[in-house]
């Protein structure tokens, strides 16, 4: 009986030491993407281990990107980091100070028709010395929303939109105002980047504060003071919706939060934002990283999970299932692409190709939370009533005060 229940014992070892399951490489993807767009990432990673029997990914939702973010942190010092993430650039930025992620293109054997084929303004918002340590994800743009009942044609460049704003608020009776504003670092950087300038040059010296900066705030307080513009409190697609404004500038990831306030009650659609004294679409959204506690084997795993997450096919679906980018070219030309945004004509500006052309992005610098928190906080000072210059001049000296910390830091 003992020797039969040895036999048994022993039987099933071999079968389990056998077992394909268990031969898989294991490796953890943690991810911010909750409801709809978590789904998506499900579904992705599931096709992925039903297709291939060498390694099994793990998705994992760590909640809202500031917890995903804290979590992270938290490994490194654990010794639980996940084998890759989403990661924001100055996260990334961070990161790579810190020695804790590794080059992904190291690892994932990129011909050289594949690495471009990365649309070049997200290479760029993805690479460290000259290397692309992550590989775009989940990327928006943003664009401008427009009514089509009462702006037929939008607006092309900066004085056309002034124009027309006053146009409307002033055809409305005020009923209807030209465009909505709320006091956002993002909506400070879209106005300061069309009127030639951004938040830093080259060196990281504080630009923002100079004649262009100055300019932006005056713009927008301008459209306040004289009617063309409602300072929205809550989200502008829903005052869109209720006809409260005719335009507004937003990320595309958030087309359906507009279509659902609209409800059909009017036509709308995108354009790119309007040229100032360049044009500009700024660009955000998160990429994938991977982390230096990683095993050979498992980066290995990984780099072909995200080559494979990322390939024509799987980047179309992606974006058509969340409302994000394709983050390829071949993507963006996809035939199944292209008809989905001819059948969703509104949606067209997202996908501009021209815009990809003068693509800009936040600063990717791991002191740029901070900095962030910072600007925010000077610009609602302003839509507060605080003088300008005022502002700009305090402004500056925190950023710069930020940015010298996070240079005289020992990594």
């Amino acid at each position: 009986m003992r020797s039969t229940k040895l036999v048994l014992l022993a039987l099933v070892l071999c079968l389990a030491l056998s077992s394909p399951a268990l031969a898989k490489v294991h490796i953890t993807f943690w991810h911010a993407m909750g409801a709809e767009l978590g789904e998506a990432v499900d579904y992705l990673t599931q096709k992925f281990n039903e297709e291939q029997d060498e390694i099994f990914v793990e998705s994992i939702y760590q909640g809202r990107y500031s917890d995903l973010n804290t979590k992270l942190v938290a490994s490194f010092s654990a010794g639980t980091s996940p084998t890759i993430a989403q990661v924001y650039e100055n996260w990334t930025d961070a990161y790579y100070r810190y020695g804790v992620i590794v080059p992904l293109e190291d690892y994932m054997d990129l011909t050289e028709e594949e690495y471009n084929d990365y649309i070049e303004v997200f290479r760029h918002m993805n690479t460290w010395d000259g290397k692309l340590y992550t590989i775009p994800f989940n990327k928006s743009n943003w664009v401008m929303y427009y009514n089509k009942e009462l702006i037929p044609e939008p607006p092309k460049t900066l004085d056309e939109f002034f124009q027309i704003a006053k146009e409307v608020s002033e055809k409305t009776g005020g009923e209807t105002r030209g465009f909505g504003i709320r006091p956002t670092l993002e909506l400070f950087h879209a106005f300061l980047w069309l009127n030639g300038g951004d938040f830093f040059d080259e060196d990281l010296n504080v630009t923002f504060d100079g004649p262009e900066g100055k300019l932006a705030l005056q713009q927008m307080i301008a459209m306040l003071e004289d009617g063309s513009a409602l300072q929205i409190d809550g989200y502008e697609d829903g005052a869109f919706g209720d006809r409260m404004i005719a335009m507004y500038i937003g990320s595309s990831a958030g087309i359906t939060y507009a279509e659902n306030s609209v409800g059909g009650k009017f036509e709308f659609s995108t354009t790119p934002l309007p040229a100032g004294v360049r044009p500009g679409a700024p660009f955000m959204g998160t990429n994938i990283a991977m982390f230096a506690s990683a095993s050979e084997e498992e980066r290995q795993a990984a780099a072909k999970f995200v080559k494979w997450l990322t390939n024509t096919e799987n980047t179309v679906y992606f974006a058509i299932k969340t409302g994000y980018l394709p983050v390829t070219y071949s993507g963006l030309d996809h035939p199944e692409y292209v008809a989905w945004l001819e059948a969703n004509p509104h949606k067209a500006a997202i996908a501009n190709r021209e815009a990809f052309e003068f693509g800009y992005w936040q600063p990717k610098i791991a002191a740029w939370e901070e900095c962030r928190g910072i600007i925010y906080e000077m610009v609602t000072k302003v839509f507060l009533g605080e003088d300008i210059d005022l502002a700009l001049a305090e402004g500056r000296m925190l950023v710069e005060e930020a940015i010298q910390e996070m240079l005289s830091e020992r990594f």
